[in-house]
């Protein structure tokens, strides 16, 4: 089971961003290479028919990939592979728990933990400059962070090879797209920790 810690006040945006931002890293770590070639998917052919006919930025890109693959990993995920939101309790402090396969959990657990860290290392030593130092300090953190959500992205590829028809630098793109979602409440303090735990499997998943 996958435990976020939540504190202060959440809009319905701040749940939709989360929930997705996990379900979506979760699944490029939990999903195998098997289960995307299955019948009758097929993925690639698939996403190139239904791309938009119309020019899109990168950014525009980015999101209808990411939507297109989450779309299709909810699609074939297997009851055992599915993430599932087993409990949220709205409260300063509260919590958010998934269920799902423990080692995408702990995929997932590593990345939220480490951005987390990041921001509370450098806001403690960003309050301790002077204004002008403090605005060089962001901008060197800005460029850290970059680089932290590339290492993240490069963790999850190298614990599942598992998209073997979409290249390395799509799918770190689709990562770092993901962490996106998080950041702004890890930043805001609203995601203040994270971890993983043992639980019983859901009754479906026992009777199996």
């Amino acid at each position: 089971m996958l435990r976020l810690e939540i504190e202060g006040s959440w809009e319905p945006e701040d749940f939709i961003e989360v929930l997705k931002g996990v379900e979506s890293l979760y699944y490029k770590a939990a999903l195998s290479c098997r289960l995307l070639r299955e019948p009758p998917y097929f993925w690639m052919e698939h996403f190139w028919f239904e791309r938009p006919t119309v020019a899109m930025s990168f950014g525009e890109n980015v999101d209808f990939s990411n939507d297109w693959l989450l779309t299709r990993a909810r699609t074939i995920a297997r009851s055992h592979s599915r993430l599932r939101v087993a409990r949220i309790e709205y409260a300063s402090p509260g919590g958010i728990d998934f269920v799902g396969l423990g080692e995408a959990c702990k995929a997932v657990e590593r990345i939220i933990g480490r951005l987390i860290k990041f921001f509370d290392k450098d806001d403690r030593e960003i309050r301790k400059q002077g204004a002008k130092q403090a605005q060089i300090e962001t901008a060197m953190k800005e460029e850290s962070l970059r680089s932290l959500k590339i290492e993240n992205a490069r963790a999850i590829l190298e614990l599942r090879r598992d998209y073997p028809d979409m290249p390395d630098e799509i799918l770190t793109a689709l990562i770092t797209h993901d962490q996106d979602k998080l950041i702004p409440r890890i930043a805001e303090r609203k995601l203040v920790a994270v971890r993983t735990m043992d639980a019983e499997p859901p009754p479906d998943d026992e009777a199996a």
